[in-house]
């Protein structure tokens, strides 16, 4: 049994790890998205207006949130193991 727990940490790991990965891609993308909409001209007729920093802002939040709930959840399951491991 302790072996699939520890099984099923370490995919907890794993995509704690991608999530980070995305959450660090978004922050990029945001940054780049954010400069790209000052480069573009305001008479541009087929430009595409770029997302308000305030949508990014409330993204980014949501993504924080997110992350932070799984950080939590990870910490649980992560003592749930030891105590489980130490009986």
């Amino acid at each position: 049994m302790s072996g699939n727990i520890q099984s099923q940490f370490k995919k907890f790991e794993v995509e704690y790890e991608r999530l980070l990965k995305c959450f660090s891609e978004f922050e990029k993308i945001k940054s780049e998205l954010t400069s790209a909409g000052h480069t573009v001209s305001p008479h541009d007729a087929q430009a595409v207006k770029p997302l308000g920093i305030h949508h990014m802002n409330i993204i980014a939040e949501n993504a924080k949130k997110d992350l932070k709930a799984l950080t939590i959840s990870l910490k649980k399951i992560e003592t749930h193991i030891k105590h489980s491991v130490n009986k």
